[in-house]
């Protein structure tokens, strides 16, 4: 996501990563705004490993509660991405003005880290799920292990909404460049599961195994959303999953 906002944004913004910029070290973060002067920053940094932020809940705090507080502290205009595992279990796609209930450490800490950007009144927070493109993600993970003709383990009890990137992106810079703050929910919408995602794949491939599984089959260390499919109040609506999923496959 960070890539393709650069490559959108082109001579309107500067990329910084580690180790120039750790936005959990306030020092640093102090050093990167005195170079780059920033009048707004989106924030693309996170630990998307799950399961890493359950069984290191320090340091997904540290991520994404304290580092997110960092960049809000400079005063700087701040967007930053969040996840529908800032919920749990509903039966309709998800609105930006429901009650959070975190799945996990992983969504408790970024829900921490919305309270951080909001604080001031001038932050904006993208919710988004299951992102993919340029060969990253859920669908090409799928793809790719479909068109070898492999077998895969494929989830089917957790339904949501993947998220294609460029579309993601488009939402971002409209959301930027109106001024907008507040909750934004953007997902390309059409809620679904990994497996229902296989199905339809392989039948686009036709190779390849699938076998549905259920998350406790497969012994992670976090619980998963059972359903965290999201929707929005919002004026930024992305393209419905299937104009998102023949964009992508067309790309290939």
């Amino acid at each position: 996501m960070g890539t393709a906002l650069l490559a959108r944004l082109g001579r309107r913004a500067t990329g910084m990563d580690l180790p120039a910029l750790d936005i959990t070290d306030r020092e640093s973060v102090t050093e990167a705004m005195r170079i780059a002067k920033p009048s707004l920053v989106i924030n693309c940094a996170a630990l998307t490993d799950v399961d890493l932020c359950q069984t290191n809940p320090e340091r997904a705090f540290l991520v994404h509660r304290d580092g997110v507080g960092h960049l809000a502290e400079t005063g700087a205009r701040l967007v930053t991405i969040s996840t529908d595992h800032v919920f749990t279990k509903d039966d309709a796609p998800i609105t930006e003005d429901a009650a959070a209930h975190p799945a996990n450490l992983y969504g408790e800490s970024k829900l921490s880290g919305e309270r951080e950007a909001l604080v001031t009144g001038r932050g904006a927070v993208i919710r988004t799920s299951w992102l993919f493109g340029n060969g990253k993600g859920l669908l090409p993970w799928l793809h790719g292990g479909l068109l070898r003709g492999g077998s895969l383990n494929v989830v089917k009890d957790q339904t949501a909404c993947v998220t294609f990137v460029p579309h993601l992106v488009d939402a971002i810079v409209g959301i930027v460049d109106s001024g907008s703050t507040g909750v934004f929910h953007c997902v390309n919408p059409g809620p679904v599961t990994p497996l229902d995602l296989a199905l339809t794949l392989r039948e686009r491939v036709g190779s390849g195994a699938i076998r549905a599984v259920c998350w406790k089959d497969l012994n992670v260390p976090a619980p998963r959303p059972v359903y965290s499919a999201l929707g929005t109040h919002g004026p930024f609506h992305l393209p419905p999953l299937e104009e998102a999923f023949e964009e992508w496959m067309e790309s290939l």
